[in-house]
């Protein structure tokens, strides 16, 4: 039998409660033993609403107990010195997305949780879902024939629970880069197969983030091929569909409703203007993605998504960002 991997969370946070609590518990070799969150009362609280034993408020004294590997999920400008920290500890680290703020800081990642042997692994679960699974085979397999165009579409009315340091602190990595441009940028490389190269972008305000923060990005990118590549995300489309489309000399893919935390969506296909759709058996991504975690503790496999695919949609999202900042268009490969 399987030794359990005991896991301690880093950041009381909805998503933990409503997403990775019930994925490490749906493993049969997996447990949460610890939480972690800055307020004593909340965190204690919270401990109990989701059965948790153990309740730190600080960060040392939860590394300092037995957990084998940690998920962090506090705000965004906690997530590297956390997981630092974590990997200096001797503690595997599954980081919700972004993994840093820096470029610098996610190369810091990378090499220490390879220098200790441990393993570092970035939430982005979207690589998960079986529809963009599907969309990968559909271009490795050559259905679709050579790519000639593709077109994201990240849109959404982000819901008032989930605004706050989110649409209001920059301190803390508010605006879509951090929290839209770097789960479209892991998809893509991952659907694709192949990274992001070049990338301009334009940005707007449309009240939903505090003045100076961006609410909206539009981007046009290029990647190692060639091919270019439409992005828009937003959290201020009330009345949108997430859409990924992926245009081919041989056939479009047309994927919508597919980019959100739960399963769900369609994709069809379409040859000469006919649309056929596709069966999808859609299922929860997140157990796949602890479920993968826990294999690769044990030197089977990998993680969905490595450290080092974090830091290729980190760059691209920073990269994002400075463009829109100068107005150029800017190499992701020159982000340090």
């Amino acid at each position: 039998m399987k030794k359990k991997v005991k896991w301690g969370l880093i950041g009381a946070s909805r998503i933990a409660a409503e997403w990775i609590i019930p994925a490490i518990r749906e493993a049969t070799d997996s447990e949460v033993v610890a939480v972690q969150g800055s307020d004593k009362d909340r965190v204690e609280k919270y401990a109990r609403a989701h059965g948790i034993p153990l309740a730190f408020s600080s960060v040392d004294d939860l590394l300092a107990s037995d957990v084998d590997a940690v998920y962090i999920s506090n705000t965004n400008e906690k997530h590297a010195p956390c997981a630092i920290r974590a990997l200096q500890a001797g503690k595997h680290v599954l980081d919700e997305k972004p993994m840093a703020m820096s470029v610098k800081d996610a190369q810091a990642m990378v090499g220490l949780a390879s220098d200790k042997g441990l393993v570092l692994g970035v939430n982005h679960h979207l690589r998960s879902m079986n529809s963009h699974r599907k969309l990968r085979e559909l271009v490795a397999d050559g259905v679709l024939g050579d790519l000639v165009a593709v077109r994201i579409m990240f849109g959404v009315l982000l819901p008032q629970a989930n605004r706050g340091w989110r649409t209001e602190s920059a301190d803390a990595g508010a605006g879509v880069f951090f929290d839209l441009s770097v789960h479209d940028a892991d998809l893509l490389h991952f659907v694709l197969g192949e990274k992001i190269t070049q990338i301009a972008a334009f940005t707007s305000n449309n009240g939903i983030s505090a003045q100076g923060i961006e609410d909206t990005v539009a981007a046009i990118a290029r990647t190692e091929s060639g091919l270019l590549v439409q992005i828009t995300e937003s959290f201020a489309m009330q009345h949108a569909k997430t859409s990924l489309e992926l245009h081919g000399t041989k056939a479009s893919a047309f994927a919508e409703d597919v980019l959100l935390q739960r399963a769900g969506g369609t994709i069809s296909l379409s040859i000469d203007g006919s649309r056929v759709p596709i069966a999808i058996e859609h299922s929860n991504a997140y157990p796949r993605v602890i479920g993968a975690f826990n294999d690769s503790i044990r030197g089977e496999g990998r993680p969905v998504v490595t450290g080092e695919d974090g830091l290729a949609s980190l760059k691209l999202a920073i990269a994002a960002r400075e463009a829109a900042r100068t107005g150029q268009v800017v190499a992701v490969d020159t982000m340090r």
